[in-house]
């Protein structure tokens, strides 16, 4: 798994004069990636690696749309971090897209400038993205905020009226996360479709192919709150439940009071079983497969998708959405099921993604999707890959991407994920790296402006030494 965290902030102009403060500061910890790279050459023209830094003007013909170049601003790297540190100009472009900018020339620009410091890893936390943040908030004396790249799409659905979902609870995150256990969700849905199911006959309702022990499966249930027993009064005339308490001394107490079964029979000459039934929290997750929807809120946090970036549950015009996320600026559709999906499925899945118009539809099942709904989908131009049982990954914004059976829900977030982060970092380095590649136009003036006018003062003899070996 790839992560990529993003923070920003504004400098003023008379704060630009502390940024090598800022690299020297942070070339404590770090190791930078770019200086080296210009140091060598430098030495060997008598100028500064400074003097050699790459900076690029804006042409004519790129100031409607272009790819920004920072002005300065340095990669480095704790051994498992990659951490980007660029300052850019705050000039945009007028086709106002997110990610388009203009390339400009720190020498001749009065500021203010735009900070962006960038972290890639394969760690969700990282103590190299600490001691930068610190490092620029001693020096610079500003404090980076979180970003992210925003979708015009998912702003425009969030002006409609729609709300990000409350946190799930702990207790709901638990009970969904036991929801996910195939075994344990058909006994679960069982019990709540009973009304009350006697715990000796839990056993009937079980996939053949169970290999837990049905006790163990009601133990993990009342853990997760999902179940609980109570006392049921079964007449033995008719078979038939006619009572129930939360406790056995209950049934006492009101037999003695004189409770007695339809049949005439006091309620302690009765067969008494346990039986269980679902809880107000089981109910409200069994209900529309809510549970499904808090597993997917939460793997979409760990994958640094913040709740704010996250709707569910909504619906648009007739359709249901189940879920759509802005991942660093694109938009992500799920549709969630926690049974087959078929072609009556697909069909109106089809339906949403003309409406919602995301870079990455994603089914995520319980079960398989049927060959039928991706014929469909392959005649409709739409089609995605995959390979039952396991995730498989498609093509960014080219298909569909399957996520069949919940045991591959985190790898297919992740991966989806992580592909979207790996392309905004490869942009986000390549803003960068231009500082630290030797330029044309930086080394003539570094040589036009040396106080020393001579010819290249270096030691002739440390270059023959250096040509011959």
């Amino acid at each position: 798994m790839l992560y990529l965290r993003m923070y920003r902030a504004t400098i003023p102009a008379e704060s630009f004069v502390r940024i090598k403060n800022l690299k020297d500061a942070l070339s404590q910890g770090l190791k930078p990636l770019l200086f080296p790279a210009l140091a060598v050459p430098a030495e060997v023209l008598g100028v500064s690696a400074e003097d050699l830094r790459a900076f690029r003007r804006p042409q004519r013909r790129s100031l409607v749309m272009s790819t920004e170049t920072a002005v300065d601003g340095e990669l480095y790297t704790d051994g498992e971090s990659l951490i980007s540190v660029a300052f850019h100009a705050v000039q945009r472009s007028t086709g106002g897209l997110n990610r388009n900018r203009l390339l400009v020339d720190a020498r001749v620009l009065t500021g203010p400038f735009r900070l962006e410091v960038n972290v890639l890893s394969s760690r969700r936390e990282s103590s190299a993205e600490i001691t930068v943040l610190n490092a620029v908030e001693r020096t610079l004396e500003v404090r980076p905020n979180s970003f992210t790249y925003p979708s015009a799409r998912f702003e425009e659905l969030r002006a409609e009226g729609r709300q990000s979902p409350a946190d799930p609870t702990d207790d709901e995150v638990k009970a969904s996360q036991a929801l996910a256990e195939k075994s344990t969700r058909v006994l679960a849905i069982a019990i709540k479709s009973s009304g009350g199911l006697l715990l000796k006959d839990v056993a009937k309702h079980l996939p053949p192919d169970t290999k837990e022990e049905p006790s163990d499966l009601v133990a993990r249930l009342k853990s997760a709150r999902l179940v609980d027993s109570e006392i049921v009064v079964v007449c033995s005339k008719t078979q038939s439940q006619v009572t129930r308490a939360a406790n056995r001394e209950l049934v006492n107490e009101l037999s003695v009071k004189g409770l007695k079964c339809a049949c005439g029979r006091s309620m302690m000459d009765e067969r008494i079983e346990e039986a269980l039934t679902v809880t107000d929290l089981g109910r409200a997750l069994l209900d529309s497969a809510r549970w499904v929807t808090v597993l997917l809120i939460t793997e979409l946090e760990a994958v640094g998708v913040s709740r704010d970036s996250i709707f569910v549950e909504q619906t648009v015009g007739t359709d249901e959405i189940d879920c759509v996320a802005n991942v660093s600026g694109e938009l992500v559709l799920f549709e969630l099921k926690d049974k087959d999906f078929n072609l009556g499925n697909a069909y109106s899945f089809g339906a949403k993604i003309a409406i919602i118009k995301p870079q990455h539809p994603v089914i995520v099942t319980t079960e398989h999707v049927g060959n039928d709904a991706k014929d469909h989908f392959k005649r409709a131009g739409v089609s995605g890959v995959s390979e039952s049982p396991s995730f498989v990954e498609s093509e960014v914004a080219d298909g569909i991407v399957y996520i069949e059976g919940l045991g591959n829900l985190r790898s297919g977030i992740e991966e989806i994920v992580s592909k979207i982060y790996r392309n905004d970092g490869i942009q986000i380095v390549n803003e960068v790296i231009p500082l630290g590649v030797l330029n044309g136009q930086s080394l003539i003036e570094a040589l036009s402006n040396r106080r020393d006018r001579h010819p290249l003062a270096t030691d002739t003899t440390h270059v023959q030494a250096v040509s011959h070996s």
